[in-house]
């Protein structure tokens, strides 16, 4: 079984890709933000990309995608999470 925070859900690799995207990924492995911050701080952003598409009257498949960064190691997304839009 895979390493899953018991605080927030998530996997260390879902963690890092957010981080990474983010641009927080030397803070976060260096112990600056933990992975909970990265992940609601990702999800947020994910959020206001989504409805600023929507404002525009864009399709949010055709935006480009903030969080675009695919870790082959995401396997599953915890409940109530963003999902990525195939294009």
């Amino acid at each position: 079984m895979s390493e899953v925070c018991q605080y927030c859900g998530c996997q260390p690799s879902q963690a890092r890709a957010d981080a990474k995207t983010l641009g927080l990924q030397e803070e976060f492995e260096r112990g600056i933000y933990a992975c909970c911050q990265v992940v609601a701080w990702a999800d947020e952003q994910w959020l206001v990309w989504a409805e600023a598409a929507e404002e525009d009257g864009s399709p949010v498949e055709q935006v480009t995608k903030p969080l675009e960064y695919a870790d082959p190691e995401r396997e599953e997304r915890r409940p109530g999470q963003r999902q990525i839009l195939a294009e």
